[in-house]
């Protein structure tokens, strides 16, 4: 799909969407990083929402460069980066981003209540960015509890969330798990 429909589709879906929701959102790997960066467009440019991205896939440096080249407002942002501590960087924390992996879901989960402490009041979200990734480094029923917990702890702390995950990578019964703690599942 070029990426002018693309966008589109990603735009038309996303404002279908209730006021508050948690959308669980599968696409294909070729269109993984695109619907990310349209899904965060409608976000942050689009609604001016205030937001916390967890990022499995990428260091922070990267995505927020990623995010800057492509016009994505990231002033209001605040990242969880799961990557960078696998990668042999060993940051603790710095203004706008706490470090922690993959493996340590808890850790994961203080750090995201860290920063929803944060955040101002009014429309903001949590950005999970991928929940498919979770599957390399814990076990399907790990993974699945953590979801479990996580859209519970959105919906107590008034936060719009979106998890993404790749359509093919994880067995379609597990999703399926997923979806039901979600309010909508898109696929792209």
């Amino acid at each position: 799909m070029d990426d002018s429909k693309l966008s589109s589709r990603v735009f038309e879906e996303l404002d279908r969407l209730p006021e508050e929701y948690i959308a669980l959102i599968t696409v294909n790997a070729n269109d993984y990083l695109r619907v990310n960066l349209h899904t965060l467009r409608f976000l942050c440019n689009g609604k001016g929402l205030y937001g916390i991205y967890v990022s499995i896939n990428r260091p922070y440096k990267s995505i927020l460069n990623i995010m800057k080249g492509s016009g994505i407002e990231t002033d209001n942002m605040f990242f969880v980066d799961c990557i960078s501590i696998l990668l042999g960087d060993t940051p603790f924390r710095t203004a706008k981003c706490l470090f922690t992996s993959p493996e340590n879901l808890t850790d994961m989960a203080v750090l995201i209540d860290q920063w929803v402490s944060n955040l101002p009041e009014g429309g903001k979200f949590l950005f999970f960015d991928s929940l498919s990734t979770l599957f390399i480094y814990n076990s399907v029923g790990t993974v699945t509890k953590f979801s479990h917990f996580l859209t519970g702890k959105m919906r107590q702390w008034g936060l719009n969330g979106v998890l993404m995950s790749l359509e093919k990578e994880n067995n379609p019964e597990i999703l399926d798990s997923i979806s039901q703690f979600c309010d909508r599942r898109i696929n792209l």
